[in-house]
């Protein structure tokens, strides 16, 4: 991943050499043969302004490390950063500088297999350091694995076959070294965690869930329904094992990086979903937390492979404040995701696709359902919001010693705070009817996401740098777009039903709304 942005490419996309190859063959390559695989062109560089800017062409995705070594502007790139770091020593990467950062550590990982890399692969005789060993060395008592692991070499690099050196390499591992019963028991349920994968399981689920739903708004409205819950239980019961098992392989809350935060909104949206629908079983509130999973864990899977796996921070490391503050604060941008979903369904079905028959059950001034249902969902993530900065600033009081520091982190999340108190403020004294409700309810959710993603991966500055990260500002960028062109088209539409006839006149509902009825 971090060398040729893929854990693995298909045979006619990737880079020369690799593509259509198996991640160990790259391992292997890389450590049985650097000197060979250096002049492969790998590294993946796709940003063309950047390439531009640091003297490559901007045609070739894949450079060979001495191109990126020569580029003439790479070098100038990190000097400019480490001179912002020496007069700011809070300075964070931007730009350029992330993306020559990354190319840094590239490179370093490349020569450290040029030079004879030692990887830690052999279980301690005590404790729970594992000893490093190579092909050409390692640390004492790891003699038999290098032999085992000079073996492997030979057959690799001649071609032949490999079972066998490898099977030695194995009952070398073992003699040398013995893994611990809860070592063990963290490698088993991590084995399993990769080999099961529960976020593609959930992923099929939810995305066969939304489909079903979707087709039982035309056919079999009553068998499809069920078939969609069912998907929907089947995705959700995924996220949960996937949660668990990340919890139970690193013992802590999983919550620690964009990563894990994303899942976490996900697994909390569908189950506020779910509670909700047991209580309103006509609601939408299912099929709102289900796509707000579905969502979520697509988003997930675009963060890279290392952000998805960093050591925890030492800021997250009390367990306390992690569970308390960060699960409470991700958990309000799950449960106003599934509020920008009901905004959306609404939106969609009444106003884009016209159904305005069925516009309230209770008169023409009555609010639809669907807003009701919208309305309350935003009040449950409200007091999460609320809560978990609070909380945030409790955390603040402890580890940086003050409670408010007008942070961009503490700022955008105030921010959300007043956008969807003035939602729901403006709901109750009548200023929103649907329309306004639901589109706000839409707008208010891309507050959240710049709070989350854009003050994190955009902005980058603060004292909340351990949840700073780079990338996905193209995918970021192509949502939002879409979400502003779906809102003016939601607008225009509304017009036209208006003048149409189909809809009445909301200043006329406002003035209705503050009169009482005459009696008889």
């Amino acid at each position: 991943m971090q060398l040729t942005g893929r854990s693995k490419w298909a045979a006619d996309r990737g880079p020369e050499g690799y593509a259509g190859r198996e991640p160990i063959e790259l391992l292997c390559e890389l450590w049985f043969r650097p000197q060979q695989f250096m002049s492969g062109a790998f590294i993946d560089i796709e940003n063309r302004p950047f390439k531009k800017a640091v003297g490559l062409p901007e045609e070739p995705r894949f450079f060979t490390p001495m191109q990126v070594v020569n580029a003439p502007g790479i070098n100038g790139v990190l000097q400019g950063f480490m001179q912002r770091r020496k007069t700011d020593s809070k300075a964070q990467p931007k730009g350029n500088e992330k993306i020559a950062l990354e190319l840094s550590g590239a490179l370093d990982r490349v020569s450290t297999f040029a030079g004879g890399a030692q990887l830690p692969i052999v279980p301690p005789v005590s404790g729970h350091v594992y000893l490093n060993a190579g092909p050409a060395g390692g640390d004492p008592g790891t003699e038999d694995v290098q032999q085992a692991l000079a073996a492997v070499r030979a057959a690799f690099v001649s071609g032949q076959a490999m079972e066998g050196p490898v099977a030695s390499l194995v009952d070398a591992v073992h003699r040398a070294g013995v893994v611990g019963a809860k070592d063990m028991r963290s490698v088993n349920l991590e084995t399993f965690y990769n080999r099961h994968r529960p976020w593609r399981m959930s992923a099929y689920a939810y995305g066969l869930s939304i489909v079903v739903f979707g087709l039982s708004r035309l056919v079999l409205r009553k068998p499809l329904l069920m078939l969609a819950i069912t998907l929907g239980v089947i995705g959700a019961g995924e996220q949960v094992l996937g949660t668990a098992l990340r919890t139970m392989i690193l013992q802590r809350a999983p919550v620690s990086n964009t990563y894990e935060a994303l899942l976490w909104m996900g697994l909390v949206a569908v189950a506020i979903g779910l509670i909700a629908q047991l209580l309103n079983r006509k609601a939408w509130y299912l099929f709102a937390g289900v796509c707000a999973a579905f969502a979520s864990v697509l988003f997930a899977g675009l963060v890279p492979l290392e952000s998805q796996t960093n050591a925890l921070p030492a800021v997250l490391r009390s367990n306390y404040w992690l569970i308390v503050h960060v699960l409470t604060i991700t958990a309000s941008y799950g449960v106003l995701l599934v509020a920008s979903v009901l905004g959306h369904a609404y939106l969609f079905k009444h106003i884009i696709l016209g159904k305005t028959a069925d516009a309230g059950e209770g008169g023409p001034w009555a609010s639809h359902p669907l807003i009701v249902q919208t309305y309350r969902t935003i009040q449950v993530g409200l007091f999460l919001l609320t809560a978990g900065t609070i909380l945030g600033g409790v955390w603040a009081a402890d580890s940086w010693g003050r409670f408010w520091g007008w942070d961009p982190k503490e700022t955008w999340a105030l921010i959300s705070i007043v956008i969807y108190f003035a939602i729901l403020h403006a709901r109750h004294i009548r200023w929103l009817r649907d329309f306004g409700m639901a589109m706000w309810a839409v707008l208010g959710f891309i507050a959240i996401v710049w709070t989350f993603y854009g003050v994190n991966y955009v902005m980058a500055t603060g004292l909340h740098s351990y949840g700073f990260g780079s990338g996905g500002e193209v995918w970021v960028g192509l949502w939002a777009i879409a979400e502003i062109a779906f809102l003016v088209a939601a607008r225009l539409r509304f017009v036209q039903l208006r003048k149409a006839g189909r809809l009445p006149d909301e200043r006329s509902m406002k003035l209705r709304a503050t009169t009482k009825p005459a009696r008889a």
